[in-house]
């Protein structure tokens, strides 16, 4: 993979600052998620919903293909 304008060296220190950048506000923002639907007292646990929206949506891009 190679960015346009950069060097060898400049893709990977960019794509590594995306890519923690990106691991990062996604469990803070999982996190908050979660916490928040437990504070609701959703149905079922925060995490117990994340992980059914994320299979539901991996069998809907399954479908699609």
């Amino acid at each position: 993979m190679c960015l346009k304008g950069y060097t060898d060296q400049g893709t990977y220190k960019k794509l590594k600052q995306l890519i923690e950048t990106a691991a990062s506000l996604g469990g803070i923002f999982t996190g908050l998620l979660t916490i928040f639907a437990d504070f609701l007292g959703a149905i079922g646990s925060g995490t117990g919903i994340l992980l059914s929206v994320t299979i539901i949506y991996g069998l809907y891009e399954d479908i699609v293909k």
